[in-house]
């Protein structure tokens, strides 16, 4: 029996967007029996992240049927997951995920004949990853690599993959037997595109992913959330649906902002320097800061933030790179470390510099978005005297890169949205003066 949470018109149509019907939660025991525990869960919580290759699911259960015993689980069953939604414009969203049961922990008696626990669960291919080390030959560039590696080891259907190939340069070698999600972990550190990371990961609603940084923050941008104190429209009309989607309910952020650990991990300049043991010859690559393809305008730097009369990112001596090539390796083939050659350190930049600005918000759920898509804040100026006006926060408004959701099936349906952007929409050098 499916539960309709409290937030729907007539039992089925979305009132507002933080509505959902948790349809169907199925468990299949190792003896193949299935049984519906909808009506045993509580609170449900889901994460994914542009960290991390599977998705991540905590469903507390309050038992009065015995169904831990009855069922004997021990983790790894099956657990099928169902949440729909119906908009008041006719339009249907749904989740539909299978996980495996990775965990059964916090398990308490509150009271005779009742017993609470929390299930926790993990995507099967991450699952099926745990089971098997891979060591074998390898030739192929790391993004047809990590495909193959989907299909043949994790047994991942095509359909649900979304994998770019077009990473730089094919590499030879032996696989050292790792478990298969290691070895994709692996492989992605030697993936890049013009310079910039790639990222392996999976979604709730979109499958799994694996693409460039600069890919990502070329996307146009989803959506764009105001943070504003204030709402004008009528409750129930379809202006407040919307303009709730928009809203951004709680805001914060530690800012992120250390110039004095960034520039020490190479964020604004490096250097690399490479050895090739065949031909024993050295060659050194620096980076600066300031041609990099950023989400907004203006970059982190102000142009007069110097040190020792130079500025920071001419400071290439700060941060070193040492990387050891073999070009007669494996019939003269490219090494694993082959790719780092040209791209380390921009894509080192792009990394460091994504935290530039770190901000969780809090929003109404929405089941078209997903990690690894950009959206839009417009955050409202603090008020501090009479004479200031209310506008838009230049310093915190902007373009953002959603790296991270933790969507909370509740009494209502919360995400928690970790958003990072690398730039500002206004110049740092333009400094207003305080009133």
């Amino acid at each position: 029996m499916s539960r309709v949470n409290s937030k729907l018109a007539n039992g089925s149509e979305a009132l507002i967007p933080s509505s959902y019907n948790l349809a169907e939660v199925k468990l299949t025991a190792s003896n193949g029996e299935v049984r519906d525990i909808t009506d045993l869960c509580g609170q449900i919580s889901i994460r994914e992240s542009i960290y991390a290759g599977s998705l991540q699911c905590d469903i507390n259960i309050l038992d009065a049927a015995n169904v831990l015993e009855k069922l004997k689980v021990v983790s790894g069953e099956v657990l099928d997951l169902l949440i729909t939604r119906r908009l008041t414009d006719g339009q249907s969203d749904k989740y539909s995920h299978t996980f495996r049961i990775s965990e059964v922990s916090s398990y308490a008696k509150l009271k005779p004949g009742t017993q609470t626990y929390v299930l926790k669960c993990i995507s099967e291919h991450a699952y099926m990853s745990q089971l098997k080390t891979i060591s074998k030959p390898f030739s192929d560039v790391p993004g047809a690599l990590i495909q193959k590696m989907c299909t043949d080891e994790l047994k991942i259907n095509p359909e649900e993959l979304s994998i770019n190939t077009e990473t730089k340069q094919t590499i030879t070698g032996v696989y050292p037997r790792m478990r298969p999600m290691y070895l994709i972990n692996w492989l992605t550190r030697r993936s890049y595109d013009n310079g910039s990371p790639f990222f392996f990961y999976e979604t709730l609603g979109q499958g799994i992913h694996f693409d460039s940084y600069e890919n990502m923050i070329n996307k146009e941008s989803h959506n764009e959330y105001m943070h504003s104190p204030f709402m004008n429209t009528t409750v129930g009309s379809q202006e407040n649906i919307k303009q709730l989607k928009n809203k951004i309910l709680k805001i914060a952020t530690d800012l992120n902002m250390s110039k004095y650990i960034d520039a020490a991990n190479g964020a604004y300049s490096s250097t690399l320097h490479t050895l090739d043991i065949a031909t024993k010859t050295y060659e050194k690559t620096t980076y600066e800061y300031g041609k990099d393809l950023m989400l907004n305008k203006n970059g982190v730097l102000p142009s007069k933030l110097l040190f020792d009369d130079r500025a920071i990112e001419s400071h290439r001596e700060s941060t070193n790179f040492y990387v050891s090539l073999n070009t007669s390796a494996a019939g003269g083939g490219s090494n694993y470390h082959a790719p780092n050659d040209t791209d380390l350190l921009t894509a080192n930049a792009y990394i460091e510099n994504m935290d530039g600005t770190v901000l969780t918000i809090n929003i109404y759920g929405d089941f078209k978005l997903s990690v690894g898509m950009v959206v839009t804040c417009n955050v409202m100026k603090s008020v501090d005297n009479a004479e200031s006006e209310r506008g838009k926060d230049k310093y915190l408004s902007g373009k953002y890169l959603v790296t991270s959701i933790n969507h909370r099936f509740e009494d209502e349906y919360i995400m928690e949205v970790l958003l990072k952007k690398d730039s500002y929409i206004e110049s740092l050098d333009k400094i207003e003066k305080v009133k």
